[in-house]
């Protein structure tokens, strides 16, 4: 179990290293001028989404197996197990209240509820119609729980400002659209195209 624990930890510890290299020579070659703090909750917010594509098992290059498998009745498998579906959904909740704290503490783009619940939705959506390509279940309550979750990171996140007397929110000369753009496209193509390589290498070597 140990030795387990040892390789699924290096190889996060790599898939993580080439994230956070490649957006640095993003950073540079662009030559846009980041306050620490920015630079700071950039990398975070790059790692979050990266926890987040391996948490939701979104595909991976070599392991695509169209799998159909829907639900778009809401709350149908409360019925089966209410604590379990309370359980889920809770861990949804909190899956995604991350993304609602940090797209608005970084830009003002996002300092708006419908604008952090459309951004959520996208976001939810994204993963779920990925995992059209793999094992898991495309289910409309995820849909919701990880809407409902930015809108409450969001939440907490204006909470804290307000009651911040120098204030939580960042300022950027950039609207966030195309900054957001080029950390997604990064966590993507590392998670998908180099990730499944990086983990393949390790276990070669340590199993």
């Amino acid at each position: 179990m140990l030795y387990y624990l040892i390789f699924y930890g290096v190889d996060m510890l790599l898939w993580s290293a080439a994230l956070v290299l490649i957006l640095a020579v993003i950073v540079l070659v662009s030559g846009h001028r980041l306050s620490l703090a920015q630079k700071i909750w950039i990398l975070v917010l790059a790692l979050y989404l990266a926890a987040v594509y391996n948490v939701a098992g979104a595909p991976e290059l070599p392991y695509i197996y169209p799998n159909f498998n829907v639900n778009l009745i809401p709350f149908l498998d409360i019925r089966s197990d209410v604590c379990a579906y309370l359980i889920n959904s809770g861990l949804n909740i909190i899956l995604f209240m991350p993304l609602g704290f940090i797209l608005p503490l970084l830009w003002s783009r996002f300092r708006s509820r419908k604008r952090i619940l459309l951004t959520g939705f996208l976001f939810s959506l994204a993963i779920e119609l990925s995992q059209l390509l793999n094992y898991r279940i495309t289910d409309v309550d995820d849909l919701i729980m990880n809407s409902l979750g930015a809108w409450l990171g969001y939440e907490l996140v204006m909470f804290l400002h307000r009651r911040s007397s120098k204030g939580l929110l960042l300022s950027s000369a950039d609207s966030g659209r195309r900054q957001l753009t080029v950390i997604v496209f990064t966590v993507v193509l590392v998670m998908f195209a180099l990730r499944p390589y990086i983990t393949a290498w390790v276990a070669e070597i340590m199993l």
